[in-house]
């Protein structure tokens, strides 16, 4: 089975290409080549006997004799180029006739089409990323809003990368210290008593701890956020999803009962991306078979989002009916465990702001309250600006091997527990797990099938 740092023969001797552009028409198109054969290829394709390293020059692109296009050519020697080998980069007009004779001229040249995340696994495979930066790069590439894109950014500059070495090197110094004590029992070398032991394995928790817990908080710059506005006909939920929007999405009216139906659009909230989800009024007096499913739906949606939103109008005093409507809805969100940001929307029209019940004073129309607003709906979710740093984007499978290398620790402290001052076997080897979990993050060892299920997520050309 291959392993990260034993590439095959094919990987070793393959030069691959592809686009490394997206697909369509636009003013520029990029076609990269890596691998042995790259600088062979630029002469053949280039007529450039030799290709002065990080150049950039302006060419005419060829397959044999015919004119392909005037390009801009720049080459990497390897391994100091960007997947360690030797690395060709065409800039060409964005037309997808050209790059795909380039395409087609680079693998007559020898080259052969470039499997997806085909260049980054070469990365990995040469040292110039670990498992976990390589991840990164998949990762800022999808990342929709500020906050998601900042994190992929910190870990595909290493940010999770050093977070894991720093949780892992004090894993290795106790295992060392134990198998010091093992393999050489006539050695002046002290033990480490019971208690001891326990509080170094308690403090080995912490950082591993931390960053399991910072998955959860880190959902919402992965996945993006569903946001539901829910209240009482004519509260100004519309009017809200158009002001967070900037723009006129949904029929605004002073008829009450506009909104029958979910509606549903992108926006960015506070650098989060988010899906903002307008629902039907919420009453106890529907009467048409229309308005009983615009309810319904309301609540479904209610039970399924990140966050509620309970719009409440503030031009006008509550009644009975809103007191029995929001406890309703207070109480599904409760069930479902959906936090609830209160809003007072029409806040232009109050003249006693000091009325207000707690939540938020907003005005659909001027605008106020808006950023406050964004920046609560994110904290509910809990993506607190405050800690935006400690996510680095912990994807699944960061998350399972830091859950497998907590459950080896405290497999450890079990094991003193049960074995007092004869643990010192099992602890190393409950130890020794934990450290090799914590490499897979980085990609230590890491399974042929592992390595195909990561990279095959990426597009082609990247």
């Amino acid at each position: 089975m291959a392993q990260a740092g034993d590439p095959s023969e094919k990987e070793v001797t393959d030069t691959i290409v592809a686009p490394a552009t997206p697909a369509g028409r636009g003013a520029l198109g990029v076609v990269r080549v890596s691998g042995p054969h790259a600088r062979r290829i630029a002469e053949e394709m280039l007529g450039d006997a030799s290709p002065r390293p990080r150049r950039a020059s302006v060419r005419v692109a060829r397959r044999g004799d015919h004119a392909l296009d005037r390009v801009v050519a720049v080459f990497w020697e390897g391994p100091d180029s960007p997947t360690g080998e030797d690395v060709l980069e065409l800039t060409a007009h964005g037309s997808p006739e050209i790059l795909r004779a380039l395409v087609e001229a680079a693998c007559a040249a020898g080259a052969r089409p470039a499997q997806p995340g085909e260049f980054t696994r070469r990365a990995f495979t040469n040292g110039k990323l670990d498992l976990a930066q390589a991840e990164g790069v998949e990762a800022i590439i999808r990342a929709r809003g500020a906050r998601a894109r900042r994190a992929a950014y910190e870990r595909l500059e290493g940010g999770l990368s050093r977070a894991v070495a720093a949780a892992r090197a004090p894993v290795l110094d106790l295992l060392t210290l134990l198998e010091a004590r093992l393999d050489h029992p006539d050695e002046d070398i002290s033990p480490l008593p019971d208690s001891g032991a326990v509080e170094a394995l308690t403090l080995l928790r912490v950082p591993l701890a931390r960053l399991l817990a910072a998955y959860d908080r880190g959902r919402a710059e992965r996945e993006g956020l569903r946001v539901c506005l829910i209240g009482r006909p004519n509260a100004g939920k519309s009017s809200l999803l158009n002001a967070l929007l900037g723009r006129d999405r949904a029929i605004v009216a002073p008829t009450p009962g506009t909104t029958r139906d979910t509606l549903e659009e992108t926006a960015t909230l506070d650098g989060l991306s988010a899906v903002l989800i307008d629902t039907a009024g919420l009453r106890d007096d529907a009467s048409d078979a229309a308005e009983i499913e615009g309810v319904a739906r309301a609540e479904r949606e209610l039970a399924a989002c990140d966050v509620a939103v309970m719009v409440l109008d503030a031009a006008r005093a509550p009644d009975a009916a809103d007191a029995r409507i929001g406890e309703r809805a207070l109480a599904l969100a409760a069930r479902e465990g959906r936090p609830v940001v209160v809003v007072h929307n029409k806040s232009d029209l109050l003249r006693d702001r000091a009325a207000l019940s707690q939540g938020l004073a907003v005005s659909a129309r001027t605008g106020e309250g808006l950023d406050a607003l964004a920046r609560a709906i994110a904290a509910a979710a809990g993506a607190d600006s405050a800690d935006e740093g400690e996510t680095l984007l912990i994807g699944a499978r960061d998350r399972d091997a830091l859950a497998s290398a907590l459950e080896a620790l405290d497999g450890a402290r079990a094991e003193i527990a049960a074995n007092p001052a004869a643990w010192e076997d099992r602890v190393a080897g409950r130890l020794r797990d934990a450290h090799a979990r914590l490499g897979m993050i980085l990609g230590e060892g890491a399974p042929d099938e592992v390595l195909r299920a990561v990279f095959s997520r990426f597009c082609v050309g990247k």
